[in-house]
């Protein structure tokens, strides 16, 4: 009986093998995985309370931007495409495609496209519940 599982065995290899081999040829082999190209970490401690952990892709068209303005919560910007102006605390900075930034809840800041292309970020905000996402200040 062990033998009779062991040729079953041998024979299923070979057939999976001869399969796969066949499927390479014709390019049809399943596509590989994802390729990370940019990864980005932000350290935050939550204590027992709820949130809501919310995702916003914006376009941004050359001369758009948000004004002064805080967040109810942490935050995770990355720039998906192009470059994007970032006035916080003084300075001046240009963020560009696949650069991130962080905030933390009451930081003064704005952002605008100075630049002639579109930019597109992605915005993670960890917001307790009931805190309004993004406040601009007059």
């Amino acid at each position: 009986m062990k033998t009779v599982k062991q040729v079953l065995f041998v024979a299923l290899v070979a057939i999976l093998s001869v399969s796969v081999a066949r499927a390479d040829e014709k390019g049809q082999m399943a596509p590989s995985g994802p390729v990370v190209t940019y990864q980005a970490k932000f350290p935050i401690m939550v204590q027992g309370a709820e949130y809501d952990l919310l995702t916003i892709i914006m376009d941004f068209a050359p001369g758009a931007g948000v004004p002064r303005h805080i967040h109810g919560g942490s935050v995770l910007v990355t720039v998906l495409n192009g470059e994007i102006t970032l006035k916080e605390k003084g300075a001046t900075l240009v963020k560009k495609t696949g650069e991130s930034w962080t905030e933390k809840a009451g930081d003064e800041h704005e952002v605008v496209n100075a630049g002639t292309v579109p930019v597109r970020v992605a915005v993670s905000m960890l917001l307790p519940k009931g805190a309004e996402a993004t406040t601009v200040l007059k």
